[in-house]
């Protein structure tokens, strides 16, 4: 009878649950609609057959809606992520009073190429900066230290930039007036050339160059707590308007000269550390690879039946053991006139 119950609650609550993060997402959907398709000419193609698509909010779970979008001048496509609490798991649900969670809106916007300049810059929470820092390989590589938001009027945020310029560029007058009208809407925003994700995992070949794109990353709270209510996610166009102003401005900068040179002097280097990792991963696997030569060698030694054999076998071997590892002496040749 308990199982019964249990049951019987754990479904009401999926459909519940989806239910009301269907409703979320098609209410920031249906709001933000005429914005997105004002700045882009496709908006809503799932991709699914050979004509393009328009309007569609695709469910990739009950959980995570997306919108791709395509179309605009100076950016390849941006895809919005609406990621919502798992309000259909009820061990989920649960767990909000441990570990709360929270709906949020992630934007990625695919620059071209030739309208971005190389820089990599991040501004968000401590939090938020902190694991970023650790876990994203390009602001790993490229921003070296952390530095405070205070003296912008934004205690608690943290900025990685590649350079000075790149800070300045971002933390002007009109995006700083948006920030403090809406202070708890910012989770954090990653402007990079060389976005390649997160750090390779242990175990993973880190000497391989991985293939970087250009993009701007913006994550926003959808609610201050975890009720989040339609209202809450219709008030979000500041924020999308927020979107387009950057991408506009970082089409139109462009590094100075010293600035320049410095992006393409950390370019460089990490270029170097990854041809250097791949040096050193060559050396390792042809020192594995001499190594198992010569345990099949002492192996097939080990396992010779005849005495006389054996024994002109590991002679063979010492001799051939000497000679490698025998200095090498240069030879110079002496011409006599």
């Amino acid at each position: 009878m308990l199982m019964i119950a249990g049951l019987t609650v754990y479904a009401l609550n999926f459909f519940i649950g989806k239910s009301k993060n269907y409703k979320l997402a098609s209410a920031w959907f249906e709001r933000h609609r005429e914005l997105l398709e004002s700045n882009f000419s496709v908006v809503g193609d799932d991709g699914q057959g050979k004509e393009i698509q328009q309007g569609v909010l695709m469910k990739d779970s009950e959980h995570l809606y997306s919108v791709w979008c395509t179309g605009r001048a100076n950016c390849d496509g941006m895809l919005i992520e609406l990621r919502f609490i798992k309000r259909q798991d009820l061990v989920s649900l649960m767990s909000q009073a441990v570990r709360p969670k929270l709906d949020t809106l992630t934007i990625t916007v695919h620059m071209n190429s030739e309208e971005m300049d190389n820089f990599v810059f991040a501004i968000g929470t401590k939090k938020q900066i902190t694991y970023l820092h650790k876990e994203m390989q390009d602001l790993n590589l490229y921003c070296l230290d952390k530095k405070s938001a205070d003296k912008f009027g934004f205690p608690g945020y943290q900025i990685l930039g590649e350079s000075g310029e790149v800070i300045s560029l971002f933390m002007e007058s009109k995006i700083i007036k948006l920030m403090e009208a809406y202070p708890d809407c910012l989770q954090y925003i990653h402007f990079s050339d060389q976005f390649s994700g997160t750090k390779p995992q242990e175990g993973s070949d880190k000497s391989a160059i991985p293939a970087t794109k250009r993009v701007l990353i913006f994550a926003f709270r959808m609610s201050v707590g975890t009720k989040t209510t339609v209202a809450d996610v219709s008030a979000m166009e500041p924020m999308m308007k927020l979107v387009f102003y950057c991408a506009d401005k970082v089409k139109k900068f462009r590094l100075s000269k010293e600035a320049k040179l410095k992006s393409d002097k950390n370019r460089q280097r990490v270029s170097e550390q990854y041809m250097k990792a791949t040096h050193t991963q060559r050396q390792e696997a042809a020192q594995v690879r001499r190594e198992d030569k010569i345990r099949a060698e002492k192996d097939r030694i080990m396992d010779e039946e005849d005495p006389d054999k054996q024994r002109r076998l590991q002679e063979f071997h010492q001799k051939k053991e000497l000679k490698r590892n025998k200095p090498k002496m240069k030879q110079m040749k002496v011409s006599m006139k």
